[in-house]
């Protein structure tokens, strides 16, 4: 038996009513986790799924835009919704908003290190300020019925990696699970996840932990599990390859893992979220979001470089239907040495 096969399943958690066999979720991440493409997760076995983050007082407000972000369907599979802000009473009305629109789980947001977010109090500015987030936490707990969870980052600078100390005042504050990033404020998305930080979060709360940050592939999801996580939330490493939520469902039951999809396949699904996203948002907008979106389905194919400058054009969905016939007839010959994205 491989090691892949070998590999000890130790993940796995209940929210509320839910109950994950494996703890796979798909982080939300802003421009990406629409419906269209957490529907498309859904189908390759991500458990949880979460929309793109949105302000709290916006929803106050009723914007248009703040509630496209909240389409959801009827799957049977749990869905999220993650919101930011810092006013208590703010973030309990949005919470129970997204509680009407019929969402499974409300998620507050001190993660994003994005300044016009941390320059509003938001986001992974509330790590400096646990008194505050758990105020904040603690109002949305008391405002629905709904789980409240919350994402964190390993601290706000390299000074001041303090998520072990906040994930306990997450959870005193009523918090019923815990994903942490595992890099700081200042990193971004820059160096590399700190797994012996997740871990230390582990050990230190007795609510599940979710570890996020640098899972790509079978190996890195690996060594995120070995931190004795309960679950692993994939963001930039399920754009283009959806797929790679059944491989690890295979690898953590210890049966045989699917192969990547072919050209033709790829192609079917590329097209598939494209109109799933000319759907929600109309052709227009949709293919823009489609333009950073498509190039990530072809990541390391052969002519990779050019299809990503062909899909920064993109205006309509016959584009994105003439793309996709190119891409269905590229041979499976492996990665392209001329693509920095291999």
């Amino acid at each position: 038996m491989s090691e892949s096969l070998a590999f000890k399943n130790r993940l796995g958690y209940r929210l509320g009513p839910f109950v994950f066999e494996h703890g796979l979720s798909l982080a939300p991440m802003a421009g990406n986790t629409n419906l269209a493409y957490r529907r498309m997760c859904r189908a390759f076995g991500a458990e949880l799924t979460t929309t793109e983050m949105v302000s709290a007082m916006a929803l106050r407000h009723g914007d248009d835009k703040t509630l496209n972000y909240l389409e959801r369907d009827e799957s049977p599979s749990p869905d999220a919704a993650q919101v930011f802000g810092a006013n208590p009473a703010i973030l309990a009305e949005a919470a129970q908003k997204i509680e009407q629109r019929g969402f499974d789980v409300v998620d507050l947001n001190i993660g994003c290190p994005v300044p016009k977010i941390t320059g509003g109090g938001g986001g992974s500015a509330l790590l400096q300020d646990p008194q505050q987030a758990a105020a904040c936490i603690a109002a949305m707990c008391a405002a629905v019925d709904l789980p409240v969870t919350v994402k964190i980052r390993a601290g706000w600078d390299n000074a001041h990696k303090n998520a072990p100390e906040f994930a306990r005042c997450m959870e005193q504050a009523g918090a019923q699970a815990i994903t942490v990033h595992g890099r700081t404020r200042e990193q971004k998305y820059s160096g590399r996840a700190d797994l012996d930080l997740i871990q230390q979060v582990v050990e230190a709360v007795a609510i599940p932990v979710i570890g996020n940050g640098d899972v790509i592939d079978l190996e890195s999801a690996k060594l995120m599990a070995a931190t004795g996580v309960a679950g692993i939330a994939i963001g930039r490493g399920a754009l283009g390859q959806p797929w790679i939520f059944g491989q690890l469902h295979a690898m953590f039951r210890g049966t045989s893992i699917p192969g990547a999809p072919g050209c033709a396949q790829r192609a079917a699904l590329l097209l598939e979220l494209g109109r799933g996203v000319c759907e929600l948002y109309g052709e227009h907008r949709g293919m823009r979001i489609m333009r950073r979106l498509a190039t990530d389905f072809f990541r390391g194919l052969r002519g990779a470089p050019a299809m990503r400058q062909e899909s920064n054009g993109l205006a309509s969905l016959a584009d994105l239907e003439a793309l996709a016939t190119r891409i269905a007839v590229l041979e499976d010959s492996g990665r392209d040495p001329q693509d920095p994205d291999a």
